[in-house]
Formats: C-alpha cells, sequence, structure tokens
C-alpha cells in the first residue's frame, strides 16, 4: 500500500490511505504479505504497449480526477503507449499518467523500487509520557505495516494513555508533527481512548460513495468490512479521559495518514489544534500492480470527520504556531481549561 492510512476496498479486501513522502508504506491492497514482504513480482512477460493499455484502464476507472470524461487523456496515453520501445518508456507515461488521475499523492512504483519501498516502511510504536500541568503526551509516529506491527503499535498507545492517565490528569496532548503517515487504523488506535465517540472518520470516493471507520480500544474498522483488532491487555477507565481537553499538534510534515487523526478529533468537544497547516494529502491511496511486477498508487478517495464533511487540503490549525511554539502554546491553553473546571 502507500502512505496515508490503511481502510477496506469495497468488496473486502484492503484500501491503502497512503501519506506522501512515504508513499508505498504498506503493502498491496489485494491483503496479499506485509511491508516486510511485498507480493511476489511476476516475470515480466508484457509489452510496452500492452503495459500501458493496462494501466490506462486501472487510471480511468479508479482515479479520483479521472472521473469525468478523461477519454482524451486515454487516448493519449494508448497512443503514447504504441510508440514505447521499453519497459522503461512505458513506466514514464504510467507515472505521468498517474499524477493527472490521482493528483500530487499518487506515485509509481516499478518493481525494484516497490520492493525496497515495503521493505523500508517505518514502524516506530507511538511514545506515552507525563508532561507539565498534570498532562499527558502521545507522540504518533508514522507506521507503514500492517499485521502484528500495527496491532503492537496500537496497543503501546492505549496501554500507555491508561498506565499514565488517573483522575488527576488535566488534559492530553496528541503531537503529530512530522508524522508523514503510513496506515492509519493503528495511529487511530492507539489514540483510541480520547475519542468521545466511535465512529471518527471516513472517506468518499469519487462517486460519493461514504465509508465509515469505527474506532475502539480494541480495534479499528470501516465499513467495508476491514478490522485492525489489538487487543489491549488493560482496562480503560473512561473516567480518566472523558471531558478532558485535548491538544493536537500538528505542521506541514502532518500528512495523509497523520492527517486521518487530525479528521478523528475534528469536531470534539474540548479539543483544539495548534501549529502550522498540514501538508494537504487528507486523501486516500489504492495500491495497483501491474502485470510486471510494479505498482500504482492512485488517489481513489478523500478523507471525511465524523459527519462525513470532506476534509480541506491542507487542514488549518486552531491556533497557528510555529512548530517549535506549539507544545508551549498547547500546554498554557490546557492549563486555562484545568483551571476553569
Amino acid at each position: 500500500m502507500g502512505s496515508g492510512a490503511f481502510i477496506p476496498r469495497r468488496g473486502g479486501s484492503a484500501r491503502a490511505l497512503v501519506a506522501g513522502a512515504v508513499a508505498t508504506l504498506v503493502v498491496g491492497l489485494t491483503g496479499c504479505g506485509t511491508a516486510d514482504q511485498p507480493a511476489p513480482v511476476p516475470t515480466p512477460t508484457v509489452s510496452p504497449a500492452a503495459l500501458v493499455e493496462e494501466a490506462a484502464q486501472v487510471l480511468e476507472e479508479n482515479g479520483l480526477y479521472s472521473g469525468g470524461d478523461w477519454s482524451a487523456e486515454r487516448d493519449a496515453l494508448l497512443a503514447a503507449g504504441v510508440s514505447a520501445t521499453t519497459l522503461e518508456e512505458a513506466h514514464d507515461l504510467i507515472a505521468a499518467a498517474a499524477f493527472d488521475a490521482g493528483g500530487r499523492h499518487a506515485r509509481f512504483l516499478p518493481a525494484d523500487e516497490r520492493k525496497a519501498a515495503y521493505t523500508e516502511a517505518p514502524s516506530a510504536p507511538p511514545t506515552v509520557e507525563a508532561t507539565q500541568g498534570r498532562t499527558v503526551t502521545i507522540t504518533v509516529s508514522a507506521i507503514g505495516h500492517e499485521g502484528p506491527l500495527a496491532e503492537e503499535y496500537a496497543r503501546t498507545g492505549v496501554e500507555g494513555l491508561s498506565a499514565l492517565a488517573d483522575a488527576n490528569t488535566c488534559g492530553f496532548v496528541v503531537d503529530l508533527r512530522g508524522n508523514w503517515g503510513g496506515n492509519a487504523f493503528p495511529m487511530l488506535g492507539a489514540v483510541s481512548p480520547l475519542f468521545d465517540t466511535s465512529e471518527v472518520a471516513g472517506f468518499v470516493d469519487r462517486d460519493g460513495r461514504h465509508d465509515a471507520i469505527t474506532v475502539s480500544t480494541e480495534s479499528a474498522t470501516s465499513t467495508d468490512g476491514y478490522e485492525l483488532r489489538f487487543d489491549s491487555g488493560v482496562d480503560v477507565l473512561a473516567s480518566f479521559f472523558a471531558g478532558k481537553p485535548i491538544a493536537v499538534l500538528q505542521d506541514f510534515y502532518t500528512a495523509s495518514a497523520a492527517e486521518m487523526v487530525l479528521a478523528g478529533f475534528s469536531g470534539q468537544d474540548g479539543v483544539r489544534t495548534f501549529g502550522e497547516k498540514s501538508n494537504g494529502l487528507a486523501t486516500g491511496v489504492e495500491g495497483f500492480l501491474l502485470s510486471d511486477g510494479s505498482e500504482i498508487l492512485l488517489t481513489t478517495s478523500r478523507f471525511t470527520d465524523r459527519t462525513g464533511a470532506v476534509m480541506p487540503e491542507p487542514i488549518q490549525p486552531d491556533v497557528s504556531a510555529l512548530t517549535s511554539d506549539a507544545p508551549q502554546l498547547a500546554h498554557a491553553w490546557l492549563a486555562e481549561q484545568c483551571a476553569a473546571a
């Protein structure tokens, strides 16, 4: 898959919402394998023209921005494909067309780059620490995996928050700065004790079809049937979290799957965001494996908040500040909320 969030494809397999600079953080949307072991690469026997034709069909049928009349772009791509003499030339044509059909969140990966990208996907768990003014801060890092690593990531967040939060906790900080994305499901799971509802976000495709993401302290699921179960071994006491103010930190490097976390907190009472505008990749990217082992990571959907409203790109903070100043402002606001409580 790629850099953003991991959400099921209609029909039961997986859709990836992938994040900009780490596009390809999670394995292909067929649900085969993990980021460390991408699906086997077929032996390349396809001609350049046939590969371009295959890609053109994928782009026209699925691209977020090819939903209108894309016939002129398709015909130009096919004509250029006929003249291509090598797969490298075909790849260049497909890469340019993917950008046209999917915008800047789309990406094309030749087979060798695809393998390297999945192997190098980040997997550092979130960190949770007690911070000034009786607050607890969770730093939500990029995670480009599904499977056991994604489950452990979500558990780490839930268990860390549960271990440090108590009746005297004033509020919480969710730090999304520098998080380029990957798989949104473990990120949402990691911060699940902080949500005041279960249906927190979703996505909508070019035809207006909506799917919702539901999160609990044991799982993160979508209405398409995908479920990440992480079943933490702790009892989460809702009273330690309910009604507590939450400051969310963001910056320009908060992208894709991390922007899905921003969407999850959008509209929640007692939440204020601090920092810089996000990267503006609040879109879902789905992986399509081609017959030569290359892959198109194609933008196919937009993120929505808990009400189904499409998230803006970029997502602006409630309080604009330099990324270095955001924590201080966030803690000052939390202190005011605690004093007034």
